[in-house]
Formats: C-alpha cells, structure tokens, sequence
C-alpha cells in the first residue's frame, strides 16, 4: 500500500502524455530533469505541491503539479501550442492510478516568460489533482 499518491500521479500523468505521438511530435521529450543541452523545445515535469484533502470517510490527498515547457522559439506561440496540447490531453481526464483513484484533474495556470537569459522561453502549466486512497 502506496499512502501517498504522488509517485503515481506523476508516473500517469508522465505515461499519458508520452503516448501523445502529436505531443512527442514537436517536443524532443519529457525529462526529470532535462539532460544538460538537450535540444529545444522539451518539457520537465517538475514541482508539486502535496496536502491532505481527507474527510470522514476517505483519505485522500490534493496534488499541485507543475510541467514546465521550454523553447527556443522568442515569440510565445510555441509555449502556447504545446501548452494546449499539454491542457487537452491533461484536463478532467480519468488516469489509472496504483493504489489510488483520480477524482479530478484541473487546469490552474499557464505562465509564459523568458527564463534567466533571455534566450529560452520558458512556460509553467499548473494542474490541480484529488486523489484518494484505494486500499
């Protein structure tokens, strides 16, 4: 038994977006982290967020999951692109969790800026997830 959802959410959510041949089309892949120079433009899956989200007859958990995407594209609108994508294939989806059961699965925000050098875009997808324990 798995108290924590967290391994599995991020594994499914990892697994969902990996088997998207469009996605893995314009990206060069999904890292935790990004080998160093990996070509552009790729996304990591990066800081979460984990509280207790129990009531009286379940224990459950809320998840605040960030996927970061990264281009070297200056205009925005390839951040924006895979940033729809990411949202379509995520958004209220019924992902297959071990030892736990996705209740919901929300978009929050996307964030869309220049990183440090001003050479890299860099967009941050937050989602939303509730899970709950299954035994």
């Amino acid at each position: 038994m798995t108290f924590l959802g967290s391994q599995s959410l991020w594994q499914a959510i990892t697994d969902k977006l990996i088997g998207d041949s469009i996605l893995m089309g314009q990206i060069s892949g999904i890292y935790d982290p990004a080998p160093e120079g990996q070509t552009l433009p790729y996304l990591t899956i990066g800081e979460g967020i984990m509280r207790d989200w129990s009531a009286k007859d379940f224990t459950g958990q809320e998840h605040l999951i960030d996927i970061h995407i990264w281009s070297g594209n200056r205009g925005a609108g390839q951040i924006r692109s895979l940033a729809d994508l990411v949202a379509n294939l995520l958004t209220g989806q019924n992902l297959v969790l071990t030892g736990h059961q996705l209740v919901e699965l929300k978009f929050i925000f996307l964030e869309n800026f220049f990183d440090g050098d001003g050479e890299v875009r860099h967009g941050i997808l937050r989602f939303r997830a509730r899970t709950i324990q299954t035994v």
